[in-house]
C-alpha cells in the first residue's frame, strides 16, 4: 500500500512539473521582451553599427559584432555583467536572424534560453527535494511552491541573466548533496566546480553558495585528515580550484587587465535611494510612509523596507497598476498577507529543521542546509546595505530562498532517510 501511495504522488509531482513547463511556455508566448524586464535598455538592428545599452543592447552587441565588448564594460549600462547568458542568448538571436525572422520580432527569441533555464531549475529543484526526502508525498507542497511561484514565472520571461544564475545556484545545491551522499566521489566534485565556475560568469550573486559548499568541504577535509588521507582530499580540492577558479574569475580578470576595472554595480537613480531611512525601517519593519500596498514603486518614499519590496516583487513584479478593481485589489492584498505569513513560517523552519538534523547526527546535511539559508539572508542584508536602493531589494536576488522554503515545508524527522 505504501508503494502504491508513493507512486501516486510521484505521478502527481510529474504532472505538476509538466504543467509548470506549460505555464512558463504560455507566459513567454504572451509576454514580449519589453514587458516586466529589468534594465532592459533597447536595440536598433542586428545589421547596423550602433551600440545600445541594457541587457537587450548587450545581447544585440554580441550577436552583431561576434565578440565581447572591446571597451570598458562599465562605460555602457548593463555591460558590466558577466557575459555567459548574453553569449547564449546571442546565439539564439543569430540563429533566428539566419532563419529569416524579421525585426523587431526576432528579439523575442531571447526568451527561449531563459525558458530553458527555468525548466531546468524546476526539474533540478525536484531532484534536490528527492535527495533530501525520498517520499514524493512529503515534497509535493514544497515542490508546488517552486513550480508555480509567480517570482520564478516572471524570471522565465526576463531576458537578463537572473534565471541562468538561479539555475546554476540550484545546480550547486544539487551537485553538493550528490557529492556528500555518494562517498565524496571526485566526479561530483568536478560537477560542483563546473556549476560554481559557470555560475560566476552568469552572475556574481551565485557566490552565496561558497559558504555552504565550503563548509562541507572543510568538514570532509577534517575527517580525511583524521583518517590519514589528507593528501587525497587536498588533490581533489586542487582540481576543484583549477576548474572553478579560471572559469569563474575569467570575466573579472579580463576586465582588470584590459581596462583596469574592478567588480561593482553602477548607482541607480536618486529617487530609489533608501539611505535616508533608519536601519530598522529598511531592514526590519517598514515606516508609516510606505503607503504602497501591495504593489511596488521604485520611489523610496513608498517602498523603503527590504522585506516589503522583496515580497511585493516576488508576487507582482515591479508593477504598480493605475487601474484595478476593488475586488482585484483585495485579492492581491490577501495574497500579499498570506505570502508574508508563509514566508515567516518557512524562515523559522529553515533554521529549526536543519538544527534538528544536526542533533540527529545528520551533521553534514544539517550544516549544509542551515549555512546555505543563513548565507542567503545575510548576503541579502549586506547587499542592501552596500547598495541602499529599492531595486537592490528585488526578489530576484534571493530566488534560491524558495528552494530552502520548499525544504522547510517537508514534514520530516530525518530528511534523507524518509
Amino acid at each position: 500500500m505504501r508503494e502504491k501511495g508513493t507512486n501516486k504522488y510521484k505521478l502527481i509531482n510529474t504532472i505538476l512539473l509538466a504543467i509548470s513547463f506549460i505555464v512558463r511556455l504560455v507566459y513567454i508566448l504572451i509576454t514580449s521582451v519589453g514587458e516586466r524586464q529589468h534594465d532592459l535598455g533597447y536595440a536598433t538592428s542586428l545589421h547596423d553599427d550602433i551600440i545600445n545599452p541594457g541587457h537587450l543592447g548587450y545581447v544585440e552587441y554580441i550577436a552583431k559584432f561576434h565578440h565581447l565588448p572591446d571597451f570598458d564594460p562599465f562605460s555602457i549600462f548593463s555591460y558590466y555583467h558577466p557575459p555567459l547568458h548574453h553569449i547564449v542568448a546571442s546565439l539564439f538571436l543569430n540563429a533566428a536572424d539566419m532563419l529569416g525572422i524579421k525585426e523587431p520580432g526576432v528579439y523575442e527569441v531571447i526568451q527561449i534560453p531563459t525558458f530553458i533555464y527555468s525548466c531546468i531549475t524546476i526539474y533540478v529543484s525536484y531532484k534536490v527535494l528527492k535527495l533530501i526526502c525520498k517520499d514524493d508525498r512529503k515534497i509535493t507542497i514544497g515542490f508546488a511552491l517552486i513550480a508555480f511561484h509567480p517570482g520564478l514565472i516572471y524570471m522565465t520571461g526576463s531576458i537578463n541573466n537572473d534565471m541562468m544564475a538561479l539555475m546554476f545556484t540550484v545546480l550547486c545545491v544539487y551537485t553538493t548533496i550528490l557529492w556528500f551522499q555518494n562517498e565524496y566521489r571526485l566526479k561530483y566534485l568536478i560537477y560542483m566546480a563546473l556549476c560554481m565556475g559557470f555560475g560566476l560568469i552568469a552572475k556574481p550573486n551565485i557566490v552565496i553558495m561558497v559558504v555552504p559548499m565550503g563548509l562541507v568541504m572543510l568538514m570532509h577535509m577534517y575527517d580525511m585528515y583524521k583518517a590519514g588521507e589528507f593528501g587525497k582530499v587536498f588533490g581533489h580540492y586542487c582540481i576543484f580550484a583549477a576548474i572553478s577558479g579560471p572559469i569563474g574569475l575569467s570575466w573579472t580578470i579580463r576586465n582588470a587587465i584590459r581596462f583596469g576595472t574592478k567588480p561593482g554595480i553602477p548607482s541607480p537613480s536618486p529617487n530609489q535611494c533608501v539611505s535616508g531611512y533608519s536601519l530598522f525601517n529598511r531592514l526590519v519593519l517598514p515606516s508609516s510612509s510606505c503607503i504602497s500596498f501591495p504593489f511596488y514603486s521604485e520611489n523610496a518614499t513608498y517602498n523603503n523596507n527590504m522585506w516589503q519590496i522583496c515580497f511585493k516583487t516576488s508576487l507582482f513584479a515591479e508593477i504598480w497598476p493605475t487601474e484595478i478593481s476593488p475586488i482585484g485589489l483585495r485579492l492581491c492584498q490577501l495574497l500579499f498577507i498570506s505570502a508574508v505569513i508563509l514566508g515567516i513560517y518557512c524562515a523559522v523552519m529553515s533554521i529549526v529543521k536543519p538544527i534538528r538534523l544536526i542533533k540527529q547526527n545528520d551533521k553534514v546535511m544539517g550544516i549544509f542546509l542551515l549555512s546555505g539559508y543563513v548565507s542567503v539572508i545575510l548576503m541579502f542584508y549586506f547587499f542592501v546595505l552596500k547598495y541602499p536602493f529599492t531595486c537592490s531589494c528585488n526578489f530576484r536576488y534571493v530566488g534560491i530562498s524558495l528552494l530552502y522554503s520548499a525544504i522547510a515545508l517537508i514534514p520530516y524527522t530525518r530528511l534523507n532517510t524518509d
